[in-house]
């Protein structure tokens, strides 16, 4: 009885007796839902890249796990360090000094974090060294009062390879004039370029040195960071580091720095597909329209199965099967659409900002200059199943109609 039901089902969707505007309807169901699918997919992808693009850049510069101390002092940094670098799950640690300070370039004037590093160590824990567009990184160390800014930064203040710009720490000195700030010329000995405006706008490197002179650090440092073989190890390496290290230490992994974005991120998604689905619930509408019209063309059709037997349980399941294969058309169709779009995003994009004459994506906005996409089995799959289980839902009402037909009254009638 299930493939009689499968049979009659299939060439009910196929009668050609069917009014024209029943097509019609069927037809806007099945586009209806692969336009609903293929946006879902579309934006999913978007979503996902873009979280994918901002986790790495952040992580390009955010380190996995920062060890301090109080007052962000870390004493004895060389021997912690000695220590960490022989755990299992750290690939690489660095020193690092941070602070703030005012920049000074001719008439201008802008506030900055400063970080002194070690070049051969930091090249392993960011990605620092990769992003360097002009000039050398390896002058940090080699060379007195050497810095490194960022790309913005220069375009800012008019900066180029060799100009020396003037340093202003907020630490002061105590001379017999007064209290003065902390002032020093350093040369501009590279330019990079991470991406995001609030690194290459705020921030320059200097040797660590240098910085633990002008910060009054002494031999101590701000902290020490760590990269880790598996990124999202970083919670576990935290506790590792609390309770097999001194218990004063101050430990802080990627996900507790950048917790509430990522949170707002993940939500933002989760809100977006349930607004989406909704394009797919109002096409699957036009299912339940074709279907109680294709039960009031049918209806004498319905009156012979069941005068030759078939019983109301058989009669629902040939509707639910003819709206099942409309949803499961208008998914296959939609996938397809969506994943096309997905894959060719870049490029049409780009045909987009030709035709409009300007980019659509602004960096210093949206921390991208591109359209990243990013295609997750799983979506797929959570869509799929969302829309198919909606489609299913809109062939009930119609289908109990149909089931409810009196043979003796269809036949009278027609």
């Amino acid at each position: 009885m299930n493939y009689i039901s499968f049979y009659i089902a299939y060439k009910f969707l196929r009668s050609k007796k069917s009014s024209r505007f029943t097509s019609i309807i069927s037809k806007s169901s099945i586009i209806g839902i692969s336009l609903g699918i293929a946006a879902i997919i579309v934006v999913m992808s978007i979503m996902n890249g873009f979280h994918n693009e901002m986790r790495n850049k952040i992580l390009s510069m955010v380190s996995h796990v920062i060890i301090t101390e109080e007052n962000y002092t870390l004493k004895n940094w060389d021997k912690l360090k000695n220590k960490i670098d022989k755990n299992n799950l750290v690939y690489s640690s660095a020193p690092y000094v941070e602070g703030q300070a005012m920049i000074s370039f001719g008439n201008n004037v802008h506030g900055i974090q400063v970080k002194g590093i070690i070049p051969e160590y930091e090249k392993n824990v960011t990605s620092l060294e990769n992003n360097i567009i002009d000039g050398q990184l390896n002058t940090i160390g080699n060379k007195p009062y050497q810095i490194s800014i960022g790309i913005d930064l220069a375009k800012k203040m008019s900066l180029k390879i060799g100009d020396k710009i003037t340093l202003v720490i907020p630490r002061a000195n105590s001379t017999m004039i007064g209290i003065v700030p902390r002032i020093k010329r350093f040369e501009v000995s590279s330019i990079f370029n991470f991406g995001m405006q609030q690194y290459d706008k705020n921030l320059v490197f200097i040797d660590i040195k240098e910085a633990q002179l002008l910060y009054g650090k002494g031999a101590d440092v701000t902290g020490l960071r760590l990269k880790l073989n598996d990124l999202f190890l970083a919670p576990s390496m935290s506790e590792i580091i609390k309770f097999n290290y001194t218990p004063n230490y101050i430990v802080i992994d990627w996900t507790m720095m950048n917790k509430n974005f990522f949170n707002a991120l993940q939500m933002e998604k989760t809100m977006l597909l349930l607004l989406m689905l909704l394009i797919v619930l109002v096409a699957t509408f036009n299912i339940i329209s074709s279907l109680f019209m294709v039960v009031s063309e049918k209806k004498s059709d319905i009156a012979i199965l069941k005068t030759i037997g078939m019983n109301s349980r058989n009669i629902m399941k040939i509707f639910i099967l003819q709206g099942t294969f409309l949803g499961a058309a208008g998914i296959i169709l939609g996938l397809i659409l969506g994943l096309l779009i997905s894959f060719n995003l870049d490029y049409i994009v780009k045909l987009i900002e030709y035709f409009l004459g300007r980019s659509i994506l602004d960096s210093d906005i949206y921390m991208i200059s591109s359209v990243p996409a990013k295609v997750e089995l799983l979506d797929l799959f959570y869509v799929s199943i969302a829309s198919f289980l909606l489609s299913v839902l809109a062939t009930l009402y119609p289908s109990i109609n149909a089931a409810k037909t009196k043979p003796a009254e269809a036949l009278r009638g027609n």
